[in-house]
């Protein structure tokens, strides 16, 4: 199951030993502590806060403000916007996640694009333990944590938000402000607006 990438990722970083390139521009006024590994080329941004484990690739930016919190794997090329908050996720090569996201106990696949806002719901109001829809079956996860597996090159629209344990699907397009309740095929969705005009007072 999908979600057992993060338990391999968790398993693999416990062992990361901490590696600041240094080819990587970090700033001063960023926070780095723990095992954190990050590749030639990136760049971390004024405030950005992480705390191991964290493994970030090559020529990745990380912005302002923006919070990492391992066990947590950044492929090369991926750029994390200002504000945005990570934890639990393997994220591919060459993601866009824009400012103020929150991806937890997900996966990315390569190329996505995430618009400002988007949220991954991880946790369900009642506690109870996430239910997945795989190949048309119901599947327990057993966990009370899980996030969303996010197709490679599927774009996200500003404020979208999954519910936990979705599948976005790999080239699918998800206009602004739709919550993504249920797995749906590959394909183009935006979110009907009318909009009713009043006579000014």
């Amino acid at each position: 199951m999908w979600w057992s990438e993060l338990e391999a990722m968790a398993s693999e970083l416990a062992l990361l030993q901490p590696h600041l390139d240094p080819c990587a521009d970090i700033s001063p006024q960023a926070t780095v502590r723990g095992a954190v590994s990050v590749g030639v080329g990136s760049r971390i941004c004024h405030g950005a806060h992480i705390q191991g484990p964290v493994l970030i690739g090559r020529d990745c930016l990380i912005g302002n403000h923006a919070l990492l919190r391992g066990p947590l794997r950044i492929g090369d090329g991926t750029r994390i916007g200002f504000a945005s908050e990570l934890k639990n996720a393997v994220v591919g090569q060459r993601v866009s996640i824009g400012p103020q996201c929150f991806i937890g106990d997900s996966r990315i696949d390569d190329d996505a694009y995430l618009g400002a806002l988007v949220r991954t719901s991880n946790h369900r109001l009642d506690g109870a333990s996430i239910a997945v829809h795989v190949d048309g079956q119901i599947v327990d996860s057993q966990r009370d944590k899980l996030g969303a597996w996010i197709g490679e090159g599927a774009a996200l629209g500003v404020g979208v938000i999954i519910l936990p344990g979705r599948i976005v699907a790999p080239g699918s397009q998800f206009g602004p402000r739709i919550t993504v309740e249920r797995n749906l095929p590959a394909g183009r969705y935006r979110l009907l607006q009318h909009l009713h005009s009043q006579p000014l007072e």
